[in-house]
């Protein structure tokens, strides 16, 4: 019978260690975009990374329609390696109708970034060019010339320092999603409110499934700057205005702070493109300010202002007002768990999808297929619903208006899905999606997802054989990373045959006589959630280590040994 051993998060407390590797000397680079596709070096520095490092901290990133990426080729010694991509964080604006009373139905807008920016991180022995494609030609950066006169980019010595603090229970950054949450309009005497206002929001964060179940796969860390003024330039209402220094926004007349401007870090401002909620930054300092923790995967800016206000995109900003966070989950499913929004307000241009005709899929949460049996998530249908399923039925179905249509396109729940009102718990199919992403990879490092076995803690290694003398005992073990809350099915097999004694995260080999010689070992470890329908998980949810076991004689290793 299958040997099984059933451990909760705080069964495992003991064993969750963080896991430190020889770093890797890495180019940071921030680049520019003009219209034309040309890029510009901006800012240059070199960082320690821990491996596994990717080619770029988004060589192997998936992007989503709301997304941009930018291609580039990878040289070293006149050899090219191959093609890679970076994301370019985008912008985006959506708000609550009306936080203030409770209404989270979603104010959408479709907004145009003027500035394009982006980082590489590439280690500096992997590569000494980079090679871009531009309207007109291709455009080559030599990394080495480029190292030379870091000195003389545009931002060299004018990056705002972060000063960085990780949560405690932090892990191995190298098998981690990591989180960089950056505030704007703090001055230096308010560093302990920047603290308290990063707390709130990660608890905020960490109180939503399934972020919550999932805390431990996720290294949150702060960076804090001193700005020389406190808090967000507001502009002032003008109607017709359709310049930065006014804002035509008929939500803005009547903002108490209307007209000011102060000098912050990195330029926090309300009204960006004329929409009063929108609050953005220069991203491409925070970029470059970033290159303080290297690691990164995502990065949010928390703007030291009440007002209710944010934007979204591959980088996510909030005000410190109460429902502002809102936003900040929300757009945490579009840029990580690559979700679409499930209202159907009208979004004229959108890039079109369908599940049907074979042309661009749709998202994981909306389709355009209604044969039920061929919706993706027709697992999670509730019994008895009817597909389509109608308004005013509860829990998983068909339901009509999507994707910023109302007719042709279906969401999995009628009104109870934070991709279609702030203030909602993720539905089951959005759910499912996150934990996916972070066992599937495509968000920088880990290349390949989270790893329930922490990478380089098998002792001994199962790198080479190990040699093991009849009569003694090998000790086999490995670190866990199980969720915060749930369980993991742990196994040992010996040559293919479950081990029943074995019931730990180690297990100890013993052999009386040198026969049989040869043994494989291995290690099953798999995530036990609900979460994830098992016709959906495919293999990411299990995980392994083999080792190879060669036994000797105890007098064969003497010998041996005397000859080493």
């Amino acid at each position: 019978m299958k040997s099984r051993h059933w451990m909760t998060a705080p069964a495992m407390l003991a064993i969750l260690v963080s896991t430190s590797a020889v770093a890797v000397p890495t180019r940071y680079i921030v680049f520019t975009m003009d219209v034309d596709d040309r890029v510009q070096p901006v800012f240059y520095t070199e960082v320690d990374l821990a491996p596994p490092s990717p080619p770029s901290n988004a060589a192997v990133a998936t992007t989503s329609v709301h997304e941009e990426s930018v291609a580039f080729h990878v040289w070293s010694h006149g050899k090219n390696l191959g093609q890679q991509s970076v994301t370019v964080p985008n912008l985006r604006g959506e708000f609550a109708h009306d936080p203030e009373h409770g209404d989270g139905s979603i104010d959408a807008y479709a907004v145009a970034r003027a500035d394009r920016t982006f980082v590489v991180r590439i280690p500096v022995a992997d590569a000494d060019a980079l090679e871009f494609a531009h309207k007109s030609s291709s455009q080559r950066v030599d990394l080495d010339m480029l190292a030379a006169s870091a000195g003389t980019l545009s931002l060299a010595g004018s990056i705002p320092a972060l000063q960085i603090a990780r949560v405690p229970s932090s892990g191995n950054s190298a098998n981690r999603l990591d989180l960089l949450v950056v505030g704007d309009g703090y001055t230096s005497a308010q560093h302990s409110q920047f603290d308290t206002d990063a707390m709130l929001l990660h608890d905020s964060f960490f109180g939503l499934t399934p972020y919550h179940e999932y805390q431990s796969f996720v290294n949150w860390t702060t960076g804090f700057v001193a700005s020389a003024q406190s808090g967000a330039d507001h502009p002032p209402y003008q109607a017709g205005c359709s310049n930065s220094s006014c804002c035509s926004d008929p939500a803005a007349n009547g903002d108490p702070l209307g007209g000011q401007y102060v000098n912050t870090a990195f330029n926090a401002q309300f009204c960006t493109a004329q929409i009063q909620r929108l609050v953005s930054v220069n991203q491409t300092l925070v970029l470059a300010a970033a290159a303080a923790y290297p690691g990164w995967d995502k990065i949010f800016v928390m703007v030291n202002d009440t007002t209710y206000g944010g934007s979204g995109g591959n980088m996510s900003v909030t005000s410190t007002h109460a429902q502002a966070k809102q936003i900040i989950l929300h757009e945490f499913g579009h840029s990580f768990s690559h979700l679409a929004d499930e209202y159907a307000s009208a979004y004229p241009g959108f890039p079109a999808c369908s599940d049907i005709s074979g042309s661009a899929p749709c998202e994981p949460n909306v389709t355009n297929q209604t044969t039920a049996a061929q919706v993706k998530w027709a697992t999670w249908f509730t019994v008895g619903n009817p597909i389509p399923t109608p308004p005013g039925h509860a829990g998983v179905g068909l339901f009509q208006g999507a994707r910023y249509l109302t007719t042709g396109m279906y969401r999995p729940v009628d009104q109870q899905c934070l991709m279609q009102y702030l203030g909602k718990p993720f539905c089951p199919v959005c759910r499912q999606e996150y934990v996916r992403t972070l066992y599937r990879g495509g968000f920088g490092v880990p290349v390949n997802g989270i790893d329930l076995i922490e990478p380089g803690t098998e002792a001994p290694s199962t790198a080479s054989t190990v040699t093991y003398s009849a009569g003694t005992i090998q000790i086999f073990k490995a670190t866990l990373l199980p969720p915060t809350v749930g369980a993991l099915d742990v196994q040992w097999l010996l040559d293919g045959n479950p081990i029943n004694a074995a019931t730990s995260s180690s297990y100890t080999f013993s052999q009386v006589s040198a026969s049989p010689t040869t043994h494989t070992l291995e290690l099953r470890v798999k995530d036990l959630t609900t979460f994830v329908a098992p016709s959906m998980a495919g293999t990411q949810l299990d995980h392994k280590r083999t080792w190879t076991i060669n036994v000797v004689n105890s007098d064969d290793t003497i010998f041996r040994n005397g000859f080493d």
